[in-house]
């Protein structure tokens, strides 16, 4: 298991207490010596160390502030990712209250592990941020729910709506930065056992996880330094839609060539349904023929053989295809 797909499972379970207020079984995600610090927080600052202090600190931050509102819309807004220095992302948090003005934060978000085990989480908002919260509190604190207040379960249809497709925005974003690590767990774990990939210039798809994983596993051989940039995400309903461009450079073997070492740049557009927390299905739009053109490799090969491969199985997984099969084409998806 990677840091990344370590820190999906953590992030899935703060969220998880922060519902039941039940924070004990967090604990095991943290070092015994682990640190948490807020810097530039002001009356959010942090500087707590030891397992169990750093897991009370995030109750007791949670009680203080974010249960006195009727709503907190979590989101990230850039990553997560794995750097040198640990898992990083950029985060924003919105908290309403019925009759007042909403209060924004944004910030960075670092995780360090060492043997499977946060060591240290470091946080920082955004300049100006903290001053924000003080105002905030100064004008409008005397109207929020009491401090310390369970978790409010009856949201009103805007916020239960704006939540929910936050919720979503994250995953998408999520997994795409899973992919661009090249990081098949961490990438998986955001999918449904029933998740279907599906690449829809070359009318393909997979029946499930398993056959999307296979399909994935080949094209991070082939490609294996994909990543895609988001330009913009949109949600609505139970579905997702982003854009932006797919980079990879030919340098494993696929389709039967040696690798070129010619690397593409391609828009790319995907279309994603959620349920449960978890990716159901994606459905991608890029330009095959502005691919193969870039990274040297024949167009007619790549169509002919995804056809022969459709017409004798109907599917396109690991089971049909050999290590320098068409995989890394079809999975080209953001």
């Amino acid at each position: 298991m990677t840091d990344l797909e370590r820190f999906f499972d953590y992030a899935r379970a703060f969220e998880m207490a922060y519902i039941a207020d039940s924070w004990t079984g967090l604990e095991a995600f943290f070092a015994e010596d682990a640190c948490h610090v807020v810097e530039d927080g002001g009356p959010l600052a942090l500087c707590d160390r030891g397992r169990a202090a750093v897991v009370e600190g995030l109750r007791q931050s949670a009680l203080a502030l974010d249960r006195r509102f009727d709503v907190r819309i979590p989101e990230v807004i850039d990553g997560p990712c794995a750097r040198a220095d640990g898992i990083w992302m950029r985060f924003a948090l919105t908290f309403r209250r019925a009759g007042l003005p909403e209060l924004r934060l944004e910030g960075e978000h670092l995780v360090r592990y060492e043997d499977g085990r946060i060591v240290a989480l470091e946080e920082r908002l955004a300049p100006g941020i903290s001053g924000r919260v003080v105002a905030y509190l100064d004008e409008y604190g005397s109207r929020l729910r009491p401090v310390g207040s369970p978790f409010h379960l009856d949201l009103a249809p805007l916020d239960r709506r704006d939540l929910d497709l936050a919720v979503q925005r994250t995953i998408v974003r999520s997994y795409a930065s899973a992919k661009s690590s090249q990081d098949l767990g961490a990438t998986l774990t955001l999918c449904s056992p029933d998740f279907c990939l599906e690449t829809v210039c070359l009318g393909l798809a997979t029946a499930d996880r398993e056959e999307a994983a296979q399909q994935l596993a080949l094209f991070f051989t082939a490609f294996p330094d994909y990543g895609v940039t988001l330009h913009g995400i949109a949600a609505e309903g139970a579905h997702v839609a982003c854009w932006g461009e797919a980079r990879m450079t030919f340098a494993g073997p696929f389709l039967g060539h040696a690798p070129t070492g010619k690397t593409a740049v391609v828009p790319c557009v995907a279309i994603f349904t959620c349920a449960d927390g978890l990716l159901r299905g994606e459905r991608f739009f890029f330009d095959l023929a502005a691919l193969c053109a870039q990274i040297d490799l024949p167009l007619a090969t790549v169509l002919d053989t995804v056809a022969a491969l459709r017409s004798s199985s109907g599917t396109i997984d690991g089971r049909a295809i050999d290590d320098n099969g068409a995989a890394g084409v079809i999975s080209a998806e953001a």
